[in-house]
């Protein structure tokens, strides 16, 4: 459908050419994106935001035909210019994607327009400080520990998260940047005799591996001739009393101070983006308003850079420096094929899609249980319908309810099955919020969303809690008083008096602080 839209027009093979295609809804995007990757060609895709990019995350593996990558690049989850780091966690994604990317055939990176304009370390630090450790490899275990805290790696006594290592005796554990699970080193004199996975929390070992991937710990380094090139570049960029900044101290003795990301450009003697890694044959796939986004977000930099540029303590970069512009960014983007999936009606267009918003088929306003809404659009539609359950328990209840209007739904995996299957209606399980529809008597999906409204959607969210728990903290930490009440989900009610700095495994950490009854206080890192 989407792949015959497209066949005569110069996307994806003409470099610079840009076409437009639409209407888009619902998760349409998501599949028209699944019929255009292949595994010959990168296909980046830019959103405007990050809920549509987790969105698109969600919902491609359930379109695709074939099996292909998704990579994502994470935002930092922090505010322009903010005082605080992101989480070791989205670091080491972010540092997986960039060692990979240039090496990537195909497949699919998503990434929010407001991430695309960060400014990068060059591509050469990213490689040049990555090795590949393998079974019965000579080791020089002071040379290695010397490579890991030079990599910003932190030693530690136990490791529990990303970029930590502990050396003890002859075993070397280490949680590398962009690995799922932590690895043991056990060495016999100067050579690695195995490699072992180990479970962080119980600190019990799980499988035997051949090789380790090291990445390294941050996305700026911290070593000797790094440290140097900052101090020189801080002299050239600001005009303050350089030793009563906690930024330039900080960096000068080693260390990585919050915030420090804001200052990368300083460690280097160029920048890159993150167009610089991508592979030479990558096409382009840009969904939604990303240029409006842009615009938006180049002016909050700017006004954060105003409000909390005047500190002489902690002067701010201009935001050129540490950001891409939206005309410059949309010249590198200009370099490659574009293809833009348009969603705004009236929209200027190349190719016209048969794309429908999806009907909100119950609810008060139609005065119809979601049941009956969905079976009075089975009875008018005139064409298959898939139904797609957030989860197995969800799915079993939505059989149960249409058991009860005699509707028994073919069980499938995904849309390729639905639609090889050639039923008139089929149930599956995915999570996604958004129904696709090209019109009566076309291929449908409905979600659970059109059936109970946003409360799905609402449900999912408070799911995600934990998950979310980071960005919620980041967003709304500026908004915190001192003397506010605050709940913490495990300790109940106590009171913000504010952010204090302490000492953890040797690293300066920033802790928001709650005072509760009888002065006890109760410590919680501002990254958590």
């Amino acid at each position: 459908m989407f792949a015959t839209l497209v066949a005569d027009t110069p996307w994806p093979e003409r470099a610079g050419s840009r076409t437009a295609v639409g209407p888009f809804a619902g998760c349409a995007d998501a599949h028209c994106i699944a019929q255009l990757a292949c595994s010959e060609r990168l296909l980046l895709v830019v959103t405007a935001d990050t809920s549509a990019a987790l969105a698109l995350e969600r919902e491609l593996p359930f379109f695709l035909d074939q099996p292909l990558e998704i990579l994502a690049f994470p935002d930092w989850e922090t505010l322009p210019y903010d005082n605080f780091s992101p989480h070791q966690d989205i670091i080491s994604e972010r540092l997986n994607t960039l060692y990979r990317l240039p090496a990537l055939r195909g497949g699919i990176l998503i990434v929010p327009i407001p991430t695309l304009m960060h400014r990068l370390a060059p591509t050469e630090y990213i490689a040049g400080n990555s090795l590949v450790l393998r079974t019965g490899q000579s080791l020089d275990v002071e040379n290695f520990r010397h490579n890991l805290q030079r990599n910003g790696y932190v030693n530690v006594e136990t490791v529990y998260e990303h970029g930590e290592y502990a050396l003890r005796g002859a075993l070397l554990d280490v949680f590398p940047m962009g690995s799922a699970v932590p690895y043991r080193i056990d060495l016999l004199d100067d050579e690695v005799d195995t490699l072992r996975t180990f479970d962080p929390s119980s600190q019990r070992t799980i499988e035997r591996v051949e090789a380790i991937n090291l990445l390294p710990g941050r996305e700026y380094p911290l070593e000797a001739d790094a440290v140097s090139r900052f101090q020189m570049n801080w002299y050239d960029s600001f005009e303050v009393d350089h030793e009563q900044c906690p930024v330039y101290v900080e960096v000068s003795a080693g260390r990585s101070p919050g915030g420090c990301e804001y200052y990368l450009p300083l460690f280097f003697e160029r920048c890159a983006t993150l167009i610089d890694y991508l592979p030479e044959n990558t096409a382009v796939i840009a969904s939604g308003d990303h240029h409006g986004a842009a615009q938006h977000f180049w002016e909050e930099v700017n006004s954060r850079y105003e409000e909390y540029g005047i500190d002489p303590r902690r002067p701010l970069l201009p935001p050129p420096r540490c950001f891409t512009p939206v005309e410059e960014l949309y010249r590198l983007l200009g370099k490659l094929a574009v293809l833009e999936l348009r969603h705004t009606p009236g929209a200027p267009l190349h190719r016209r899609t048969a794309v429908q918003p999806p009907p909100t088929l119950a609810g008060a306003d139609l005065g119809l249980s979601p049941g009956a809404g969905l079976a009075q659009f089975l009875d008018t539609h005139g064409g298959p319908v898939l139904l797609c359950a957030e989860s197995p328990g969800r799915r079993q209840i939505l059989l149960e309810t249409l058991r009860e209007l005699q509707l028994t739904p073919l069980p499938v995996e995904n849309w390729r099955a639905f639609v090889a299957s050639g039923t008139g209606f089929a149930i599956a399980t995915a999570p996604l919020d958004r129904g696709l529809y090209f019109g009566p008597g076309q291929p449908t999906l409905v979600c659970e969303a059109q059936l109970f409204g946003n409360r799905v959607a609402q449900r999912r969210r408070r799911q995600r809690a934990d998950d979310a728990a980071a960005a919620n903290v980041f967003r709304d930490i500026n908004e915190l008083r001192e003397g506010v009440p605050v709940v913490h989900l495990e300790h109940g009610v106590g009171r913000y008096v504010g952010l204090q700095t302490l000492a953890v495994d040797a690293q300066e950490t920033e802790f928001l602080t709650l005072e509760y009854a009888q002065g006890a206080r109760l410590y919680v890192p501002v990254a958590s």
